[in-house]
């Protein structure tokens, strides 16, 4: 709950009369009296700044309208002896390249197939959409096995009508032998979330975290081994499973890492009892000998420290070798240790030696690798000491040699008596990531030949420490290492810089490492290999094709998108502008596409708008463009955007869509308004927010430059805006090339409200608090004619009842809400609390008492509908809005207005608190109210307004519905679509909604019946 401080008790000072008085100049009725022309009225409302705004926690906001070997390979190099053909372990991965085609999965786009055949000339074959994360995938005789370790169902219970939320891991078998045409023909779903996978033989191992809250889990956390047997696609089904609690005392639970060989499946992860001094893991041995894939629960062994990863473990000649930490990642004061048992069976593992590791210092386990009969470990604290280990005789493992270098690292790649390895160094000034090489011909002293730094000032990778082998890929055919990485690159002493992304390339012999070009990645670069003599770089958004043939320049040759960013699009003709840009590379871009086909992956043209931003823009938040605000009209887009070098500047461009295949920038300047005035016009103030900051007439448009952020109290405890000059910031386009600024003043305010555009006047309202008291204040319609926009021309004020509502020039009607103060005597703040659902305070009698009686004061609302005329106005009717309705958020149509409204505490027989009010009568004369409450509304939020139709998108699940208000007698509500994703911004061509869903595209949906 919410209370007024102390510190304001001058605000409750209010005089009887002002209490009493009500709504000045008011009365209900009709049409009657003199014609607003020469009415004598003089409206005075409740100040919204005197009030103390603070709307509890019932409150309303204010919102407007690969892998290591040859080119050509991908995908991990298997585990274990393949000394088996029909039971060889295979890893998945995200890409799988088969028979002149790729196939990569994309978080945003799913299942891409791409044919790489013919070079240079990358084409779409076919996609599957699905609503999953993708994790991983294999690729057997035609059918893809997609994994998905996100998988998010939304059930609806018919009884309670209401919808649950679930979230699982789901197999799906897609038969791409026709890849136009993707099918699913079976499908499979696991409690939790996918941690890791092989298949050996026909049986597929599926390693989930179960966590307490998870769909289909146990009560506690939990690691669960299932076996599926895929060897019919069309009929996955399970054949065993084994679970493992977890016994974290504080319920979280840690996903595990697995080791597999033909006949034995070695899964640990952290295990932690809650205190500083103790980490360990138990290995659990899984039998997997059966070719049915029977799970026969072996026995498990103690490893002295925590398993973090996949490497810590390996069998090896009938040898389990495990090397950990004991303690936390957070107390690094214990020694590793070596530990080997014998592996007699997967029921029998016999202790057979252990050594503990010699640190210079207190220092954290970070990386390990086994190769034959030797193993690399690699501490870490500000330095990161390699230590080499001798395991020829397992019964007496022994460290060696040591190497300390700065930075650390994440990966190891043995070769032979070289060894290839990927990790961090922040402390460098020529990268964070580095790529070493390392000589371990003599195992008692390693030393480092090579490193590489590359990255930019933060770098990182995208994957974990379990499958970065993935994408770490050498190939040692060409002698080149291809590094996917993304980072930041500091240009600046401020933390200035830049978002990239992209394939490092580094050349490498037995004893050199080479730093070559890096090969840009649009999206965060996931995976790279070579192909007919050309560098593949994938990414969840596209796939990029480089000539390599000089190294240390790559030339891009082409691209095919995988999945577009659209942030907004806007329909002019028969073309859809959409506005995408790339969080990773801060690469800005503008798309066009055809109207007929708006969701299309590969627009008609494209224009790359990183030119746009001033050099200063792109080292600190050159991304910031993709929030431009986006206008057409004709064959002309306009773009406005902030600067972040300059919050009082604003970006201006103007973009020729005359040839669609080549859109090109006509125009570009920077404005002399700040920034703020694009997106924000908000109040912390009893006013409901109308209106959008920015209105187009034709060829012109209207900014609202307004600065009410910041509020001061004057001597009395009323709330004032600091002063401020308000303006209109008018925008004439019509001739493209040379974009014309005019800047009109608005008369003074204390505070205004948002932009409506009537034909070629421009709408908004200001109040301005009477001077003897500055609890109440007079409100204003303003209008400006912005038909001449070399001439704009600001009309008389009209003082009306509250502020503005709606305006209907036709008819010469305004709607307005006006406000009251009021305050009464209540016998607690619960009293007070429940009476009003927003802009409410509560001040005990007693200071010392909060439970007992006191000042209540909140603040009444009623609609006014009123005749405008040139100076003055006159009621022509009103209606009071209930007290315990609060109202979040209008939009407005023609002749309607929706208020999204919610009512305080308590409503009847479960109805639901949330619903839609919407008011009518600018073309009849008199108000028409209805509110309909919609339990959808708990999980979905008005978007746009559209004629008598509503557009609501929802977010449990993502969809849009449509409130349907054309029969005020009937209000129908009705969703339309489910969406692949939340939306960013909707807006329309014809009776199509565009939905923007940033990285998931863009998505119509029909609105007629």
């Amino acid at each position: 709950m919410t209370f007024l401080s102390r510190t304001y008790a001058g605000w409750l000072v209010l005089v009887a009369a002002a209490a009493s008085a009500g709504l000045a100049g008011c009365s209900k009725g009709g049409a009657t009296g003199p014609s607003p022309e020469d009415a004598p009225t003089d409206f005075i409302s409740g100040n919204p700044s005197g009030s103390d705004d603070r709307e509890g926690e019932d409150g309303g906001s204010v919102v407007a309208a690969g892998s290591t070997g040859s080119g050509d390979s991908a995908g991990a190099p298997d585990e274990g002896a393949d000394d088996d053909p029909e039971r060889a372990i295979t890893e998945a991965d995200i890409i799988q390249v088969k028979d002149g085609k790729l196939y990569a999965l994309s978080q945003y786009a799913g299942l891409s197939v791409i044919d790489i055949s013919r070079r240079d000339r990358l084409s779409l074959l076919g996609r599957y959409r699905a609503s999953g994360m993708p994790f991983e995938m294999y690729l057997r005789d035609g059918i893809v096995y997609a994994m998905f370790s996100s998988w998010t169902q939304y059930l609806y219970d018919a009884d309670t009508g209401e919808y649950t939320y679930e979230e699982s891991s789901r197999i799906e078998a897609l038969d791409v032998s026709d890849p136009s045409d993707i099918r699913l023909i079976g499908s499979f779903d696991l409690p939790g979330t996918l941690s890791d996978s092989r298949i050996v033989g026909d049986v597929l191992y599926a390693v989930t975290f179960e966590n307490n809250s998870c769909w289909g889990c146990g009560s506690s956390p939990n690691t669960t081994v299932t076996s599926l047997a895929v060897g019919d696609p069309a009929e996955i089904s399970v054949v065993d499973k084994l679970s493992y609690k977890d016994d974290d005392p504080y319920g979280y639970g840690w996903r595990r890492s697995v080791s597999v060989t033909q006949d034995r499946m070695y899964v640990a992860g952290i295990e932690w009892n809650g205190s500083d001094d103790e980490g360990h893991s138990t290995i659990q041995v899984i039998d997997i000998s059966d070719p049915g894939g029977d799970l026969v629960e072996g026995t498990s062994v103690e490893a002295v420290g925590q398993i973090q990863s996949r490497w810590q473990m390996d069998e090896h000649e009938g040898v389990l070798r495990v090397v950990s930490q004991p303690g936390t990642w957070w107390n690094n004061a214990a020694l590793p240790g070596v530990q080997t048992f014998t592996v007699a069976s997967s029921q029998e593992l016999t202790p057979l030696g252990y050594t503990e590791l010699t640190l210079p210092r207190p220092e954290s386990l970070r990386s390990v690798r086994f190769d034959g009969d030797r193993a690399y470990a690699i501490t870490a604290e500000q330095t990161d000491p390699l230590f080499t280990i001798d395991l020829s005789d397992p019964e007496h493992p022994a460290q060696l040699g040591e190497l300390e270098m700065p930075g650390w690292v994440y990966h190891m790649e043995p070769r032979g008596d070289r060894l290839l390895a990927l990790g961090f160094d922040n402390a460098s000034d020529e990268g964070s990531l580095h790529v070493s090489l390392f000589d371990v011909s003599d195992l008692t002293t390693p030393t480092m030949l090579e490193r590489i730094h590359f990255g930019g000032s933060w770098g990182n990778f995208a994957e974990d420490q379990d499958r970065i082998h993935k994408a770490f890929t050498i190939l040692d055919d060409l002698g080149t290492i291809l590094v996917p990485y993304s980072g930041f690159e500091v240009n600046d002493d401020k933390g200035c810089g830049s978002y990239q992304s992209g394939i490092q390339l580094i050349d490498f012999t037995t004893d050199t490492l080479t730093k070559r070009g890096s090969a840009p990645a649009r999206g965060q670069a996931r995976r790279a290999f070579v192909h007919d003599e050309r560098l593949f770089a994938v990414s969840d958004q596209e796939v990029g094709t480089f000539n390599i043939d000089d190294r240390g320049a790559p030339v891009e040759v082409t691209d095919l998108s995988l999945a577009t960013i659209v942030s907004n699009a806007v329909a002019t003709g028969d073309l859809v502008v959409r506005m995408s840009a790339d969080w990773w590379t801060s690469g800005p871009q503008l798309e066009v596409v055809s109207a007929a086909d708006p969701a299309r992956t590969e627009p008609i043209g494209k224009l790359d708008l990183a030119a746009l931003t001033s050099a200063s823009d792109v080292e600190c938040y050159g991304s910031g463009i993709a929030d431009a605000r986006l206008f057409a009209h004709g064959q002309y887009a306009t773009l406005l955007w902030p600067s972040y070098a300059d919050w009082t500047k604003t970006h201006l461009a103007v973009i020729d869509l005359r040839d669609p295949e080549s859109p090109r920038i006509a125009s570009q300047r920077e404005l002399p308004f700040s920034s703020r005035a694009l997106y924000w016009y908000g109040y912390s103030v009893a006013v409901i927010p109308t209106g959008d900051s920015v209105v187009q007439a034709g060829s012109t448009l209207v900014i609202r430059n307004a600065s009410e952020e910041y509020y001061y109290y004057d001597e009395n405890g009323a709330q004032q805006p600091a002063p401020a000059e308000t303006t209109l910031e008018v925008l004439d386009l019509s001739n493209p090339s040379n974009p014309v600024h005019r800047s009109v003043a608005l008369p003074s305010g204390a505070g205004y409200t948002g932009l409506q555009i009537d034909g070629t006047t421009v709408l908004t309202s200001h109040w301005v608090p009477l001077p003897e008291d500055p609890f109440r204040a007079r409100f204003y319609l303003d209008r400006i004619d912005v038909s001449d926009p070399s001439s704009p021309a600001v009309l008389t004020p009209v003082n009306v009842p509250g502020s503005l509502l709606a305006f209907d020039g036709t008819n010469r009607r305004a709607l307005t809400i006006d406000y009251e103060m009021v305050e009464f005597e209540v016998p607690n703040y619960q009293a007070c609390y429940s009476e009003f659902a927003q802009n409410t305070g509560f001040q005990p009698i007693d200071q010392e008492n909060w439970e007992g009686p006191g000042i209540c004061r909140g603040m009444r609302r009623a609609l006014k509908l009123l005749d405008v005329g040139s100076e003055t106005a006159r009621l022509r009717d009103e209606s009071p809005i209930d007290d315990d309705t609060g109202i979040w958020q209008v939009l407005v149509g023609d002749d309607r207005v929706f208020m999204y409204t919610y009512v305080n505490y308590a409503v009847p027989n479960g109805e639901s608190p949330y619903g839609i009010t919407v008011a009518s009568g600018l073309e009849e004369g008199s108000i028409e109210l209805v509110t309909k409450p919609i339990p959808e509304l708990s999980n979905a939020s008005p978007v746009l307004a559209d004629g008598t139709r509503l557009l609501v998108s929802g977010y449990s699940p993502p969809s849009l519905a449509v409130l349907d208000a054309s029969d005020l007698d009937e209000l129908t509500y009705e969703t339309k679509a489910e969406l692949s994703s939340y939306v960013y911004r909707v807006t329309l061509d014809g009776d199509r909604a565009l939905c923007s869903l940033g990285h998931h595209g863009l998505e119509v949906v029909d609105l007629g019946n």
